[in-house]
């Protein structure tokens, strides 16, 4: 029997994060594949769930490109372990991936792109893109609007980038019930109307706009609740925002979640008024649990979303949108209800699990 081929997969840690519990959903069904993680800096949280599935984790505690020790360790763990292919995980292990391993390895280190950079905040990201890009041979990426923004904006060929959607697995999103008791834990009654919001706390996902919505639609609708599910370095600055709310009861900081998919199932509906983003798992989990979504019209959503069909699509920024998508939705259950039923019908004939990992399957074993 020959021996399977080893992946290692390189990412800052396993903390509970979109993409983190990408990988947890897909590597365990990549049976073909040895897989090894390594993280860049702590473990992460979600480490004991891959190790319970097999997939050995180890961390090298380097903190950055100028980490001279950091990069020795991770230059010999790879020497080790001798991998057939590296897969880099979000920009700091990208960035590593592809200066601090040069000349370390014959095996094709692989960026998997999962966002774009469309942000001010973010220039120095899109430069270092540009700079690096012949350092490449080939990229992943998680969306078509991913695909299209290296393409146009850092001057990738098309031929260099193959993507590879997303999955979910809509079966585990449909066994999951309804918690009275999670629902009494938060202080919620039983006329009470749920937004939830699922997100790091990071100036791109546009938390500001959604809060100020809130407070104009909480006016009018005082039963709504708004929950807010992450945590991030715009911590303070959004609960700075709300201090003066007559609002700020209904509003709720929850932190890190291990149960989003239970808080999604007592939501009403989800809202992501992000600037930018790559495919978000978020959204996708939502629309799994069969919720009405609004979030904004970039193309990266535009590709998930059919407006007034399966969602609400806003324009980025607009508090004032918002307000009004919301406004739709609380106003008809029907048409709340329509909108989460089209939009789990869609994903579960376009976006499943099943075809991500065989995608991914068929990718790796002809490298």
């Amino acid at each position: 029997m020959p021996e399977r081929k080893k992946i290692i997969h390189i990412i800052q840690s396993l903390d509970n994060g979109g993409c983190e519990n990408m990988l947890l959903r897909t590597l365990p069904l990549l049976q073909a594949f040895d897989h090894t993680i390594v993280t860049l800096k702590e473990p992460g949280e979600l480490t004991p769930q891959f190790t319970s599935a097999g997939i050995t984790v180890r961390s090298i505690h380097c903190h950055g490109l100028f980490d001279i020790s950091g990069i020795g360790r991770l230059r010999a763990l790879i020497r080790e372990e001798r991998p057939d292919v590296i897969l880099t995980y979000l920009f700091h292990a990208d960035a590593i991936g592809r200066l601090g391993l040069a000349g370390t390895t014959n095996a094709p280190i692989i960026p998997f792109l999962r966002t774009t950079y469309n942000h001010p905040k973010y220039l120095l990201a899109r430069v270092f893109e540009w700079l690096t890009k012949p350092l490449v041979k080939q990229y992943l990426a998680n969306s078509e609007a991913v695909k299209d923004f290296y393409i146009n904006h850092i001057g990738v060929r098309s031929e260099k980038i193959t993507v590879i959607p997303n999955g979910i697995d809509t079966n585990y999103f449909d066994s999951i019930m309804p918690d009275i008791h999670l629902r009494e834990s938060l202080s919620i009654k039983a006329d009470n109307f749920i937004i939830i919001c699922v997100a790091n706390l990071h100036i791109n996902k546009g938390h500001r706009y959604l809060l100020k919505a809130f407070e104009t639609l909480n006016q009018k609708y005082p039963e709504t609740r708004l929950l807010i599910v992450g945590d991030g370095v715009e911590y303070n600055n959004l609960k700075n925002q709300i201090k003066e709310f007559q609002s700020k009861n209904n509003i709720t900081f929850l932190g890190r979640r291990t149960d989003v998919p239970e808080l999604l199932k007592i939501s009403d509906c989800f809202v992501l008024p992000t600037l930018f983003e790559g495919q978000s798992n978020a959204i996708m989990e939502a629309m799994a649990s069969g919720l009405p979504i609004i979030t904004t019209d970039i193309p990266e959503n535009q590709a998930l979303i059919d407006d007034k069909h399966s969602g609400i699509l806003v324009p980025i920024k607009s508090s004032d949108e918002l307000v009004h998508a919301l406004q739709l939705v609380l106003s008809s259950k029907t048409y709340r209800e329509s909108l989460g039923t089209t939009g789990k019908s869609f994903l579960g004939k376009k976006f499943t699990l099943i075809r991500t990992t065989a995608d991914l399957s068929f990718y790796l074993s002809k490298l």
